[in-house]
């Protein structure tokens, strides 16, 4: 395999055909992402120095704090459907775009949103049928490790204050072996089941394979082009943490002037003033939106890269360069 020609093609269709960057957002939200953050207890800082009515009036009520969050949970839960819907559809119209250019020479948003969307019931079968044995695993890696723990608690209780400590270790010791080789096993699973997803996806578009089918195309492909497989995923890897350093870069630029006032004030006077609070929320703004700027493309690119990788894999037509038509000549007077 020709790595370099696969990278740089790849590299060149994702700045080229930047309609494909939507796709890449889109299916870089459905991939779901998140995060929290957290206040110590013993310290609370008022907004400009002023109380908030508001938030007496909600703990005076908490039938409402409660209403609140069971909306709040509805909203997100269906948003999350939404934005799994939007991202396997376009998932699949990356993986359509790429070879509309390398077949037809150019593509389009609708056009390639046409073929994921026609593709979604497949695609999230192939989906559901991979990532639920995932999900059964850490059940019962819960299941075992928390009965470990409740066998050791048992024990500890049994024994009226004379706990058998080789018995402690051992039942707690089993569930630590256990637990690890469960944990190998659900390793190894998500490996291959991410291998199994990248190729399936490209069988159910490109061939129009169907779910059955594309796993058993795909560990086809899988088996006899491991190495290679092995090789473009650690060149892949290594991309990855370039564009995650880049983004980090960028996003402590902008957030470091940004935040250090507010905390630096806050720590002084217990006081967040409006300016600078404002100034936070900007840099904060501006930061999430320049990540998700680089992660669209990291996204992009490394869907159009295995697309390439597939076609090669699967022996796929020869790049179409468009040819500009040829005029005529004119008819002599």
């Amino acid at each position: 395999m020709d790595f370099g020609a696969i990278l740089s093609r790849a590299f060149r269709i994702t700045w080229q055909y930047k309609v494909l960057w939507i796709l890449g957002f889109l299916a870089a939200l459905g991939s779901g992402s998140g995060g929290g953050a957290g206040q110590s207890p013993q310290t609370a800082f008022r907004f400009n120095g002023e109380d908030m009515p508001w938030m007496r009036n909600l703990v005076a009520n908490p039938n409402t704090i409660l209403a609140g969050i069971a909306v709040f949970t509805c909203l997100i839960f269906l948003l999350s459907i939404v934005f799994l819907v939007v991202g396997i559809i376009a998932r699949g119209g990356l993986i359509a775009g790429v070879q509309q250019v390398e077949t037809a020479g150019n593509t389009s948003f609708g056009r390639a949103w046409a073929v994921g969307a026609a593709r979604f019931w497949h695609l999230l079968g192939l989906n559901i049928l991979l990532w639920l044995p995932l999900i059964l695993i850490i059940v019962v890696l819960v299941i075992l490790f928390g009965g470990a723990i409740a066998a050791a608690f048992a024990t500890t209780a049994s024994a009226r204050g004379n706990p058998d400590p080789g018995a402690m270790v051992s039942i707690i010791g089993g569930g630590i072996v256990v637990l690890c080789c469960l944990s190998c096993i659900l390793v190894l699973y998500l490996l291959l089941a991410m291998a199994i997803q990248t190729f399936g996806e490209r069988a159910i578009v490109l061939e129009n394979a169907g779910i059955t089918d594309s796993i058993s195309r795909a560990w086809a492909i899988f088996r006899a082009n491991l190495g290679n497989i092995i090789l473009l995923a650690l060149i892949m890897f290594v991309i990855s943490i370039a564009f995650g350093l880049i983004t980090g870069l960028i996003s402590l630029a902008i957030l470091i002037p940004s935040i250090i006032p507010v905390i630096s004030e806050a720590s002084r006077t217990g006081v967040m003033q409006a300016s600078t609070t404002l100034v936070a929320i900007f840099g904060v703004v501006i930061a999430t939106i320049l990540a998700a700027i680089v992660n669209t493309l990291f996204v992009t690119f490394n869907s159009a890269a295995w697309t390439l990788a597939y076609r090669q894999f699967t022996g796929g037509l020869a790049v179409v360069t468009p040819v500009p038509p040829v005029e005529p000549p004119l008819q002599a007077a």
